[in-house]
């Protein structure tokens, strides 16, 4: 997807109510494109209507959050919302429980840049967190059963193997290969 601008005046320090107001507009930004970058995703547009909003509304929050990790990957301590707005730890700390949330994200980043993720095996992992979205419905309260969940099985079964080879091809030896898959 086209890189987002929070287009944001900087001033700090944060409040509650303008660290959020910055995060949703980003992310009402990114969520147009979302739907875009899902089509491109072989097999998704051949599944139902229905499916495909259904996946989409279970896993946007997941989607946007491995963005934001492989954004930060090169910029330990940091969150990377957009090319001009980026917060470490302590920033997010205005709004109760995002410090946690922070450091989740923070320390998945970190091993991003540990294991020396390949963008084809991020773009791998993202679609899989879409499409894994619908494997347990039972879950969640709000989403409804998919229509072709065989289909979808195998369009993820697809992008798993895709995954596979393409750790498969790194030159890593076979014991670093099976701890990248873990």
């Amino acid at each position: 997807p086209p890189t987002q601008y929070s287009k944001q005046n900087q001033n700090r320090p944060y409040t509650e109510i303008s660290m959020m107001n910055i995060l949703t507009s980003l992310a009402d930004k990114e969520l147009v494109h979302m739907i875009a970058w899902a089509k491109k995703i072989p097999g998704f547009v051949d599944l139902s209507l229905h499916d495909q909003v259904q996946l989409l509304e279970c896993s946007w929050l997941e989607v946007l959050m491995i963005g934001l990790i492989w954004r930060s990957v090169e910029f330990p301590g940091k969150l990377i919302f957009a090319p001009d707005l980026a917060f470490d730890r302590n920033e997010g700390s205005c709004v109760e429980g995002m410090v946690e949330i922070f450091d989740m994200l923070l320390t998945t980043s970190s091993r991003f840049f540990t294991l020396k993720l390949k963008n084809e095996e991020y773009m791998c992992l993202k679609a899989i967190i879409l499409l894994n979205s619908g494997a347990f419905p039972f879950l969640s309260s709000s989403m409804e059963t998919l229509n072709d969940s065989q289909t979808i099985q195998l369009i993820l079964d697809k992008i798993t193997d895709t995954l596979i080879h393409v750790i498969a091809k790194s030159g890593l030896p076979p014991q670093q290969q099976s701890r990248r898959q873990a």
